[in-house]
């Protein structure tokens, strides 16, 4: 008997060591890529003339520091709105948007699910290329950038496989694209790895 209960005490302790270390290894360093797509909606009449939809993809790392906090930080490539077909006066355009994130995460586990929140900053980049060779209006010549800071959040689900965790988010950025033209959302299935 007293074999017995020393076995099953050894067997309880055990069990809470793998289930402590399988949790704990939630927690750590972690770095991860995520492909999607990234829709612009246009608040004009526009949304004819311009294609607002583009693949897009994000390199990010972080450290998930408690069970329900962390904090990431991400490079997105946000894709390029272009025109559709010939537009009336443009020759060419093209609108790129990228940027870096950094986030501050909220999980919430169920099992070996993260349901999480994110909210934070982005430091993004708005490249416009356009021109025009008719004679209305003129013809011109467009190559600037426009640089700001702006809020970005997103929520989504995480499936975790010891050190794997496969991902998918939903993101929105308020960077200013110009005139008529919404902020981007993106939709994204990845997968990241903790190192320690």
């Amino acid at each position: 008997m007293r074999a017995f209960r020393g076995i099953a005490a050894a067997a309880g302790v055990a069990s809470l060591l793998v289930s402590f270390s399988s949790h704990a290894a939630d927690q750590g360093i972690y770095a991860g890529l995520s492909v999607g797509q990234v829709q612009t909606d246009f608040s004009s009449d526009i949304d004819g003339l311009f294609d607002g939809k583009d693949s897009a993809f994000k390199l990010m790392g972080g450290y998930r520091m408690l069970d329900w906090f962390g904090v990431e930080v991400s490079y997105v490539d946000l894709g390029e709105i272009t025109q559709r077909g010939n537009v009336p006066g443009l020759t060419q355009f093209r609108l790129e948007e990228s940027g870096f994130n950094v986030f501050g995460m909220f999980y919430y586990d169920i099992a070996m699910v993260d349901l999480f929140a994110k909210g934070g900053i982005m430091q993004s980049q708005v490249h416009l290329t356009a021109s025009s060779s008719g004679p209305f209006p003129f013809p011109f010549r467009i190559d600037e950038s426009d640089n700001s800071t702006d809020f970005a959040w997103g929520v989504g689900a995480q499936a975790r496989f010891g050190s794997l965790g496969v991902r998918l988010e939903y993101e929105h950025f308020e960077l200013d694209a110009g005139s008529g033209f919404d902020s981007p959302d993106m939709i994204s299935l990845g997968a990241t790895w903790t190192f320690f």
